[in-house]
């Protein structure tokens, strides 16, 4: 791997593991005291300034107007939004019921899940091994979070947060292959113009989320509603950031990285927690958490290698073909 593919590998680990174990930060004795859809309501507003911001370098005003430009069929951006929207909160969510380590391996469930979800979107499928591999890390991820649960004193396994995070991986992944069909036909847009857009129907998507799921803060419909920015502190500013930096990440780093080292980046992001964890006090070294943190690791290289072995090409039937040349016979010829 190369030097500046390296660093950006690094970087998007560390966008990775950094991002759960902020939010774990924000908690006060374990619990989301904000709204949990405010930070994802003002990282996408960041995220419209930063990419208007970048319009406006590259093409000065010609290129902010057209971030504001709204396109034909741009419903789909709103359709698209909302479903990114949900997968934020969903995060949140499970944030509010697990640590980030446990959070970060259960996102790995995603190779399972897109696997499944490509048979019936694209008509695809996984090779006997990948599919073996796939059942041996979920198996893995499951003997994790038991472990984990096992190390605390009170609830045991979290099971609605564990649901919420299958649930919003299957939301990512299908908006993910949503957004892949779908913004193919706006190839006319620049890229600060489709980010803009999209961050904007984020926006909406996830205030009309917030009214609906969490009427008890602004933004709703309840007038005797608490603000806003009720319960901010210092740290759910750090929240906000970490979702804006790793939602431009995604987009604008991504494309450097192959599929295989996303998944390990992402997987990796888990060591990067534990580790991150102990040295802060939050948790106790588990070596056999640990442990299956690595194993999780291996699978996913595993699974993305797998992806690429091909067959043997078939051994040619019958006799092996000579050329006849001068002195040289057939090898089906008499001797």
């Amino acid at each position: 791997m190369a030097g500046s593919s390296m660093t950006i590998f690094v970087v998007f680990i560390l966008s990775r593991a950094l991002h759960p174990m902020v939010i774990d930060y924000s908690k006060v004795d374990g619990q989301l005291l904000y709204s949990k859809n405010s930070p994802a309501i003002m990282s996408q507003i960041l995220s419209v300034i930063f990419v208007n911001f970048l319009a406006w370098q590259e093409e000065g005003m010609k290129g902010v107007k057209a971030c504001w430009a709204i396109p034909d069929g741009a419903s789909v951006f709103i359709v698209i939004g909302l479903w990114y929207a949900f997968g934020d909160f969903l995060e949140m969510l499970s944030m509010g019921a697990m640590n980030g380590g446990v959070y970060q391996l259960l996102l790995q469930s995603k190779l399972l899940i897109t696997a499944v979800m490509m048979i019936p979107l694209k008509g695809t499928t996984q090779s006997e091994l990948q599919w073996n591999v796939l059942i041996a890390a979920t198996l893995a991820i499951s003997a994790f979070v038991m472990v984990d649960s096992g190390g605390k004193d009170d609830a045991g396994i979290p099971v609605m947060g564990v649901v919420m995070v299958l649930f919003k991986v299957a939301v990512s992944c299908y908006a993910a292959v949503l957004s892949d069909a779908k913004l193919k036909g706006f190839n006319n847009m620049s890229m600060s113009a489709k980010l803009s857009l999209m961050s904007l129907s984020r926006v909406i998507a996830s205030v009309g989320i917030a009214a609906v799921m969490e009427p008890n803060a602004q933004p709703s419909f309840r007038t005797d509603a608490v603000g806003f920015f009720d319960h901010w502190t210092m740290a759910t500013w750090i929240v906000t950031v970490s979702f804006t930096s790793k939602s431009l990440i995604t987009l604008y780093l991504l494309k450097s990285l192959d599929s295989i080292q996303k998944n390990v980046g992402e997987a990796l992001a888990v060591i990067v927690i534990f580790i991150g964890q102990i040295a802060t006090g939050a948790d106790v070294f588990d070596l056999c958490a640990f442990l299956l943190a690595v194993l999780v690791v291996i699978l996913v290289r595993i699974y993305g290698l797998a992806g690429k072995v091909k067959a043997k090409a078939p051994e040619p039937v019958g006799p092996t073909p000579v050329i006849v040349g001068k002195g040289i016979k057939n090898s089906d010829s008499p001797v």
